[in-house]
């Protein structure tokens, strides 16, 4: 009768080594799957290289717009198109501007990005190419840059090299923040959208990225968007992060001994088209006061366009009804009011709040102009977003709590 044990030991030997091949395999394939599913729809979108790899992840904290957009929870399952939160299919029609009802998740998409990096970096010629359309709209970016210069004193007084320290929050995909570059030694863009810091840092390593437009229907092109040839990349950086929590590395530190956390270190502060985008614009402005050291600018542009798939309407800054009881007590409404107001019925204003907050004496503000600034976003060849945002420069006050 033959001798079994050994090969009984040795094809228990055999299951057991293919077990542990077989998990070794599942656990490698688990691991790069979740290293890279957060960029893989850029690196087949732009033929990106290993520049995206070892990104960090995104922040854990649910808020911030445009530069900061995250409000709500992402639903978990279902379509397979969707990774981590971000959207791989391809780019629908739907309008994805800054006018769009969709919410924070379009800030993942291609198409957003897309639309974004012609906005900040395509050829005016390309994004409206009509004789009559409003040509005061394009060069959006540009225009916000040269705002803050006009107004930081470091800028004047610099006559050779760009001087001082910026920030632009809510950077999308950075056009502002190399604009900013041109007048500023150091510049930093934030936002809370992983894809589109992704992009901006990707501008800033090649300095021009080809994006995609639509036509007609489904029809595309492809088109390159570049940074300004005057600008110096290396003077710009980008992060992640959350505009209604900013990091703690952002704030404090400009004042003097006694007074450390009353001011920042910053001189120009850019938030262009962010607070309408904001789980909680009122904990951003907040911020502000430490943000910037004394004497320092702080340029706020939003067209105020308040929606809930956004801002939960009790955190409107404005642009609801005031209530019946609220006008009759002289006090202030935190909800929408009246379902069925009155013709010519008073209403919150965007800017009566926003100054109230900026203008007391924990906001440390004093203001110095404001403007109506247009812009225009390009969704196809014959539908276009024009928006006119109002823009608000404020100076950080030099004596704290004044």
């Amino acid at each position: 009768m033959a001798d079994t044990s050994n090969d009984s030991k040795l094809g228990r030997y055999l299951a057991v080594g293919v077990a542990a091949a077989g998990a070794a395999c599942a656990a490698t394939s688990l691991y790069w799957n979740l290293h890279f599913r957060g960029t893989s729809w850029l690196i087949g979108s732009f033929d990106l290289g290993p520049s995206l790899y070892g990104m960090s992840s995104a922040p854990s904290t649910p808020a911030a717009g445009k530069g900061g957009k995250k409000g709500k929870k992402k639903k978990k399952g279902g379509s397979s198109g969707h990774l981590n939160g971000m959207d791989t299919r391809e780019p629908s029609t739907a309008s994805t501007g800054p006018s769009a009802g969709g919410g924070p998740a379009v800030y993942e998409t291609k198409r957003a990005v897309n639309e974004y990096l012609q906005f900040h970096f395509g050829d005016p010629n390309d994004v409206l190419p009509y004789r009559d359309g409003p040509h005061d709209a394009l060069r959006f970016t540009q225009r916000c840059a040269d705002l803050c210069a006009k107004h930081t004193k470091s800028v004047k007084t610099s006559r050779t090299e760009p001087a001082g320290l910026a920030l632009d929050i809510g950077c999308a995909v950075g056009g502002a923040t190399f604009e900013l570059a041109k007048h500023f030694a150091i510049v930093e863009g934030l936002d809370y959208s992983r894809a589109f810091i992704t992009a901006a840092r990707l501008m800033k390593e090649r300095g021009s990225l080809r994006y995609t437009c639509f036509r007609e229907g489904e029809v595309t092109r492809k088109l390159t968007g570049a940074v300004n040839d005057r600008v110096d990349r290396a003077r710009v950086s980008f992060r992640e992060g959350d505009a209604c929590v900013l990091p703690r590395s952002l704030l404090g530190g400009g004042g003097s001994g006694s007074d450390f956390d009353a001011f920042g270190r910053h001189d120009a502060v850019l938030a262009a088209n962010l607070l309408c985008r904001l789980p909680d614009p009122a904990a951003f402005l907040a911020q502000c006061a430490r943000l910037l050291r004394p004497g320092g600018v702080l340029v706020l542009v939003s067209p105020y366009s308040w929606l809930e798939a956004w801002t939960p309407k009790d955190r409107w800054l404005g642009g609801y009804y005031e209530s019946a009881s609220a006008s009759e007590d002289g006090g202030s409404a935190e909800g929408s009011g009246s379902a069925s107001p009155a013709p010519n019925a008073p209403y919150r204003r965007s800017f009566d709040a926003i100054e109230a907050a900026l203008t007391s004496a924990e906001g440390g503000f004093d203001l110095v102009e404001q403007s109506d600034l247009p812009f225009l976003i390009k969704e196809h060849d014959r539908k276009f977003q024009w928006g006119v945002s109002h823009c608000t420069v404020w100076r950080r006050r030099r004596v704290p709590n004044a």
